[in-house]
């Protein structure tokens, strides 16, 4: 499994398969008003949608620009292309001495028809893409949870679209690090927009098979790479929305937001992850650029 797939799978948990809400996004609701919690004392806010539903074309661009900060023309970011620029921004309060929570907020543009971005099949056949190995160490393993499994915590399973559904994902980390996690997950679809949010379901901490946990990747005096010690996971939440533009035709905002925790024991304090983002964010967005075209 690629430094690609590792990165795209915890943008398909967002995204995938997640039921549709009648009436509201209870889990995107809870990110906005209580933030992602990273430990006792710390949470990490997730910024607004750039774009709310009813706004002009004037308007839209004026807040896209807005995000760009003149690093890019209009002309620049709306280019059909899948190399087109994108925004990606890392706050740099992530890297102060003692904060374990980091947040990401990712915006490009794209093409195709929105009504893709609402189908849950087109949006599974992308998130296996990923990949679905079953390598203890480098596969990514990703399932929506069945009825048996969330009665086990005296969860509902999920009625009708209104209720949230729940995903297990794990996966590697630039090969060094064995992630899994179970989140809770929904969507809100409007005639101008679809918003998908997903956050770590607490209830799984101590999971027999579907913990919120991390292991290390090791190497032995041979060179064989081996799990080390299981430890909680504790800090995850995120949602992506697309927001159809009103000009140019076709184009398609798509802003991701995830806030997460990064322990100590994943790389020793470094900022590895960090400086591999940008790589792995131009990728997993001409990714989608060019499935999402190729739709339409």
């Amino acid at each position: 499994m690629g430094k690609l797939s590792a990165v795209f799978v915890l943008v398909s948990i967002t995204l995938l398969p997640l039921q549709s809400c009648r009436g509201g996004n209870p889990v995107y609701d809870e990110l906005m008003r209580r933030g992602v919690t990273i430990g006792p004392q710390e949470v990490v806010r997730l910024p607004a949608p750039t774009l709310t539903d009813g706004l002009t074309a004037a308007q839209q661009r004026q807040a896209i620009e807005a995000v760009a900060e003149g690093t890019h023309t209009w002309e620049e970011l709306t280019r059909r292309s899948v190399v087109a620029p994108f925004v990606l921004k890392l706050p740099k309060d992530d890297t102060e001495q003692g904060r374990l929570g980091r947040r990401v907020d990712l915006w490009f543009i794209a093409y195709g028809n929105m009504s893709t971005l609402e189908n849950n099949e087109w949006l599974e056949r992308q998130f296996k893409a990923t990949g679905s190995e079953t390598d203890p160490e480098n596969g990514a393993v990703i399932k929506v949870l069945p009825e048996s499994e969330l009665q086990r915590h005296g969860l509902r399973p999920p009625q009708g679209p209104e209720d949230p559904q729940f995903v297990f994902a794990e996966l590697t980390l630039l090969d060094r690090v064995r992630l899994s996690v179970t989140t809770r997950g929904a969507k809100l679809q409007s005639p101008e927009s679809v918003i998908s949010s997903s956050t770590l379901e607490p209830r799984f901490a101590n999971d027999p098979q579907n913990p919120n946990r991390w292991r290390p990747i090791l190497r032995d005096d041979n060179g064989r790479r081996y799990l080390g010690k299981s430890e909680p996971y504790f800090g995850y939440g995120s949602y992506a929305k697309a927001t159809r533009l009103v000009d140019p035709p076709g184009a398609i905002l798509i802003e991701y937001h995830v806030a997460f925790a990064e322990p100590e024991g994943w790389f020793n304090g470094t900022n590895l992850l960090r400086s591999k983002l940008p790589i792995l964010a131009q990728m997993i967005v001409r990714q989608l650029r060019r499935e999402l075209a190729k739709s339409h």
